[in-house]
């Protein structure tokens, strides 16, 4: 199955919103037993060599190596990168923002954000007790269960506040702007790839250049303008394997399973027509939508209006982020590791190549979508 493309890691904003849903979800669960108060603040780290400074607080070394050992354990596909320097001091800018937001929270949202940090502190707990190595990991990084009930009331008091400011019409207006995502669509393609990737390794080679696949493209499109069969061509030309042995066919799927510029051919192609070649992250596709159900804001589901919410509170993120962190005036002083010179020539060639990375996505803007389709796999 096609795989979503890979975003950079150093996406700022992006990373902040996603580590704190991750906490509230993964860690998410109902418990009974005797609830703990949780703090906004680590114990016993207010000592030490500072590592940030901000109007309003600081960070020690000690308390930001505490919030790093547990954003390692909760987190653990970043664990091999967390000795990146570029990589810790986005995590510091990260903690001292959700710092900040939690101290802007209302009584009523530091409530709620209690009520959710002692329901995913209860299922921590009991994770802990299934689960020989993470009870191991906690004891070995010297994370107390207070330690976590601090790490999650900080991420669910800054998630709850941002929450806070969404109104109705917030989500209204962003539902306008996410129509295609809920737009639930019958469609037929045939995917010429440029580019493919091993699902074992995920890494990416070159099948074929962008003129050789748009050719093949148009040559699929005009057998199938004359007359061709579906079932028989996709078996011959499409590289997408969910599809191929069926026609191309995907069945009453959400445009939001698919990556953006399929999502909105999907969305904005006349029905019933084969349109012109739609040029993706994976190749071109030959495109027939065969029906269309547009949904409006009152039929969406409970998950589809978390979504919408979701998205209209990552703008207020944004904002945050880009019009009052500057005012806290951050200045970060982490000490610089020792390096060899090798390590520190292949350390600035991946900062390059990140950096690339930035530019592109900025230029893209924020056109990720999702998998081809993600209920096939």
């Amino acid at each position: 199955m096609l795989q979503r493309t890979k975003r950079s890691a150093w996406r700022r904003s992006a990373l902040l919103l996603v580590a704190a849903l991750l906490a509230m979800t993964v860690m998410a669960g109902c418990g009974n037993s005797k609830k703990e108060e949780p703090s906004l603040t680590f114990s016993g780290v207010s000592e030490g060599e500072v590592v940030a400074t901000y109007k309003d607080g600081k960070v020690t070394k000690p308390e930001f190596d505490k919030y790093m050992a547990i954003f390692g354990m909760s987190q653990q596909g970043y664990e091999q990168i967390l000795a990146l320097p570029q990589f810790q001091q986005m995590i510091l800018e990260q903690y001292v923002s959700y710092k900040v937001l939690a101290s802007k929270a209302s009584e009523d949202s530091l409530k709620e954000a209690r009520e959710e940090a002692d329901k995913q502190l209860e299922q921590y707990k009991e994770y802990k007790k299934s689960d020989e190595t993470l009870a191991a990991k906690a004891k070995e990084k010297g994370i107390s269960d207070n330690d976590m009930a601090t790490f999650l009331m900080i991420t669910s008091a800054a998630i709850v506040h941002i929450n806070s400011q969404v109104t109705e019409e917030d989500e209204k207006a962003s539902f306008e702007e996410m129509k295609a995502d809920f737009a639930v669509s019958t469609v037929r393609h045939i995917l010429v790839q440029t580019m493919e990737q091993d699902p074992q390794t995920g890494e990416v080679k070159e099948v074929r250049t962008s003129e050789e696949a748009l050719e093949r493209a148009n040559e699929v499109k005009a057998k199938l303008d004359a007359g061709g069969d579906w079932d028989a061509l996709a078996k011959e030309y499409s590289d997408d394997p969910g599809s191929k042995d069926k026609g191309g066919l995907y069945e009453k799927q959400p445009g939001g399973n698919w990556v953006e510029a399929f999502k909105l051919a999907a969305y904005e192609q006349e029905i019933g027509v084969i349109g012109e070649p739609v040029e993706t992250e994976y190749g071109y596709h030959v495109m027939k939508v065969e029906e269309r159900e547009v949904k409006d804001f009152d039929q969406l589901t409970d998950t589809d209006k978390e979504q919408v919410k979701a998205a209209a509170a990552y703008k207020y993120m944004e904002k945050f982020m880009n019009e009052e962190m500057p005012k806290q005036e951050l200045e970060i002083t982490l000490p610089e590791p020792e390096q060899t010179e090798e390590e520190g020539a292949g350390n600035e060639a991946g900062a390059e190549e990140e950096s690339k990375d930035d530019a592109a996505d900025s230029g893209a803007g924020n056109t990720e979508a999702g998998t081809e389709e993600k209920a096939a796999e």
